[in-house]
């Protein structure tokens, strides 16, 4: 339509042109004027190049995989990004996810990175890093993340905050917390005297402090996935296998962090009896000496504490566990670790069945691996870590792993229900389809001008994400403005989101709708400022 506008425009002024036998006449050459100008016409924009890549992510609960409202940092060696831009090209280091636990972002044009960290805090939750890999394979500019996040309050999991007053930043009585539950434990001892500093040294000018312990059963899932990502980034023949965490941050009534102590402070952490040392070939007693790592989660790196070092002490009064201690002048996340052979094989899994349209998340879970990759559909395999970088990613020559294959929305496929061994022979994984019902549905989004409705274009290119309430995103399949959208629920109400990039929306234009899957979705009209060309 707005091809034939400009094709008439051209073709009258052409017309106008010849006729007028180049402005004069063949009797007395008396100069003819040119036409007046045609009536303005109204051009709609051009479709907005397509993103060279999109990643489409969610936070979520690690156990209901429930959408979570969380801050995310992008760091790039411990530095914030200045390569994450959102779909406009702003650059973007920190995001708010909202209600729906949602983001979306690319990397700037020209711009060379194959990965991010990100470190995601949201209340309730312990905050981690995830590293996210942004590589992609051909033909393919989408890449689908998950981020689960790990409650404070589970069987597996503790926090006990502890609240007091201070003066000058100095300690008047002794600051003692003890977060304790099952297997999980940890305890903190902040002596008398001791000045409380910021992450500069500076001494800090709040009178009232909290102080959270935290920790994780170090025998379950939960520990491996409260354990940031990264411990063994530059692992080589060995890794320091977590054997137990402890989570411990203090901040003022302003916010402020305290991150250094004048003094050293002294941390615990609960080693299981029944935790087998790998290095010993034996289970841990008493007097073993544990090494152990930090991890900075303003940075997102970590950091092995070569000149501390864990000793661990006598059972606790039930006989169940051992406490392992150690002394700092700084707070973090803290893991004392055991010396194991590193994995130089893939880490795979081989799928018989049809993945679906919207394709597939599959979680490898234990105490020391946490892990959760995208599989799109048709794929018969999926290699979650390679040989090179199983080792960085904590796993060992005889790591064991549950195995599950879920949809975005936590629907289970596969479950191997049992940890099983993934250093090398790939875990085969047959597919059920589960008992719900499934359907797909599509729209066609088109933009029309809101200076004239006779003029529209279909909308091609633009970033569309879908969810049902409490749930993760899906990114919707685009060909040529008819967008798809896969893997719906029978009788679900779904949200649509449409981000149109860089076209100018017209102000008041709703870019969201809902629908019931099952139900014919209907087409979709974008209201648009366009520009107005006057021909001549």
């Amino acid at each position: 339509m707005i091809a034939n506008k400009k094709s008439l425009l051209a073709l009258s002024v052409a017309s106008a042109l010849t006729l007028s036998g180049c402005f004069s006449d063949d009797d007395n050459n008396t100069t003819t004027p040119p036409p007046e100008p045609t009536d303005p016409v109204v051009v709609a924009p051009d479709a907005p190049n397509a993103l060279s890549l999109v990643v489409n992510g969610s936070v979520v609960d690690k156990n209901s995989t429930n959408v979570v409202p969380a801050t995310i940092a992008f760091l790039e060696n411990g530095e914030a990004s200045e390569n994450i831009v959102n779909t406009k090209g702003e650059v973007t280091a920190t995001v708010e996810t909202g209600d729906a636990g949602n983001f979306v972002f690319t990397v700037k044009e020209g711009a060379e990175l194959s990965q991010v960290t990100a470190v995601v805090t949201a209340n309730g939750y312990f905050s981690k890093s995830f590293n996210i890999d942004l590589t992609t394979e051909d033909d393919v500019a989408e890449v689908a993340v998950q981020l689960a996040l790990v409650s404070k309050n589970t069987d597996s999991t503790v926090e006990e905050v502890v609240e007091t007053e201070v003066e000058g930043g100095v300690v008047d009585a002794a600051i003692t917390a003890t977060a304790a539950k099952g297997k999980a434990g940890a305890n903190v001892v902040i002596p008398a005297g001791v000045v409380l500093r910021d992450a500069n040294g500076e001494a800090i000018t709040g009178t009232k402090v909290s102080l959270n312990v935290g920790s994780a059963d170090p025998t379950s899932s939960a520990a491996g996935a409260v354990l940031p990502e990264g411990l063994n980034a530059d692992s080589a023949a060995t890794l320091a296998a977590p054997v137990g965490v402890a989570n411990v941050t203090m901040t003022d009534e302003n916010g402020v962090k305290i991150k250094k102590f004048s003094n050293p402070i002294s941390i615990s952490i609960s080693i299981p009896k029944d935790t087998v040392l790998a290095s010993e070939g034996r289970a841990v007693e008493t007097g073993d000496v544990l090494g152990l790592s930090s991890h900075n989660e303003d940075t997102g790196v970590w950091t092995k504490e070569t000149n501390n070092e864990v000793t661990v002490g006598a059972l606790n009064e039930a006989g169940t566990a051992y406490k392992a201690s150690f002394m700092t002048d700084h707070l973090t996340f803290f893991t004392a670790t055991d010396e194991v052979a590193v994995c130089n094989n893939d880490v795979s899994v081989n799928i018989t069945g049809d993945v679906p349209a919207g394709g597939l998340f599959v979680d490898v879970q234990s105490s020391d691996i946490n892990a959760t990759k995208f599989i799109a559909s048709g794929a018969t395999s999926k290699v979650i870590y390679t040989a090179e970088n199983a080792g960085k990613n904590n796993v060992s020559a005889d790591a064991t792993a549950r195995i599950v294959l879920r949809d975005a929305e936590g629907t289970v496929w596969f479950d191997t229900e049992n940890e099983v061994a993934v250093c090398g022979e790939a875990v085969a994984a047959t597919l059920e389809a589960p008992a719900v019902e499934y359907t797909t549905a599509s729209f066609d989004l088109t933009g029309v001008c809101s200076n004239d409705e006779s003029v529209s274009v279909p909308v091609q290119n633009s970033v569309i994400t879908y969810r049902r309430a409490d749930k993760a995103t899906y990114l919707a399949a685009n060909a040529e403005g008819t967008y798809s959208l896969n893997n719906l629920v029978v009788g679900e109400t779904y949200t649509v989101s449409i981000d149109p990039l860089s076209l100018d929306v017209a102000e008041g234009q709703a870019t969201s709708f809902t629908f019931e899957a099952g139900a014919e979705v209907a087409d979709q009209e974008l209201k648009m400022a366009c520009e107005t060309v006057t021909g001549s």
